[in-house]
């Protein structure tokens, strides 16, 4: 789940095998499938089963670097600690499983010990105590590839209103914990779907915040989100010419247009780069 250009990972419901292999085609980096809001309660036993019986079968979704992964259930209840032992017993090779609601780092060292094959954990931050903790939670384990900002559940508990004002505290709080945890903060989804130039601009201000990409509840999203997040070529030229030149300055000064460049600049310019794939 490391990989740079892990930007748009879509949620697709558990109840739909049918919709799985057709996730590659959207442009997503990789599936998200979803045991948790997707799968009604007296279904979660039937998804799950389901689920992994395809999985075993097909092995993974799409072809790699596209990535799949399973949101499990709050692993505080009955339901989530199953879906943590079921997936343990099915020995898959799965790329990532997305934990909900993460509230402490023990969660994530309970999933990182049951889990099979080491899998990257994405961390849902969508509680008052999950952003109280996310710095904790991002070093928790070195299988943890991202802090995933979940507004709507936050909002939900606080009796506040999910908007770019009231969340941005919590959203920058994610930001800096997944940075200084070396590991990715991705946004919430959009959720008016036909709102595609709503979504840019969301894009948009959460790139400025520092998040590397954002999450996807429909196809029609990813393209989107993955030109959102894209360097531009303007801006992979800039960043080749700050590294090239800092590098060769071998700890002397390194000017690039008339303009100092100092290791902050150096570091952004890297992360450019990666972000890119380059």
């Amino acid at each position: 789940m490391s990989h740079p250009r892990l930007t748009s990972l879509l949620f697709t419901p558990g109840t739909r095998p049918d919709r799985f292999e057709k996730v590659p085609a959207s442009g997503a980096d990789g599936i998200i499938v979803d045991w948790e809001d997707a799968v009604p309660i007296t279904d979660k036993d039937r998804v799950r089963s389901e689920t992994i019986a395809w999985l075993r079968q097909h092995g993974r979704v799409g072809t790699p670097p596209f990535a799949t992964a399973v949101r499990v259930n709050d692993l505080r209840s009955a339901h989530g600690r199953a879906d943590l032992d079921a997936l343990n017993a099915a020995a898959l090779r799965l790329d990532a499983v997305v934990l909900p609601k993460v509230q402490s780092a023990a969660e994530v060292h309970e999933a990182a010990r049951k889990l099979f094959g080491a899998p990257r954990l994405v961390c849902l931050i969508e509680t008052v105590l999950g952003v109280r903790h996310a710095a904790e939670i991002a070093a928790a384990s070195p299988q943890v590839a991202a802090l995933a900002f979940g507004g709507f559940d936050l909002s939900a508990e606080t009796g506040g209103e999910p908007t770019w004002d009231a969340l941005l505290w919590p959203r920058t709080q994610v930001v800096h914990a997944a940075t200084a945890a070396g590991v990715l903060a991705l946004d919430q989804p959009f959720i008016d779907l036909e709102n595609l130039t709503g979504l840019t601009e969301e894009c948009a201000g959460v790139r400025a915040l520092g998040f590397a990409g954002k999450l996807a509840i429909h196809p029609r999203q990813c393209a989107a989100i993955k030109t959102a997040f894209q360097p531009t070529e303007a801006a992979m030229a800039r960043a080749q010419r700050i590294v090239a030149a800092f590098e060769a300055a071998r700890g002397n000064v390194a000017v690039i247009d008339g303009q100092m460049i100092d290791v902050p600049m150096y570091r952004s310019a890297q992360r450019i780069l990666a972000r890119a794939g380059t």
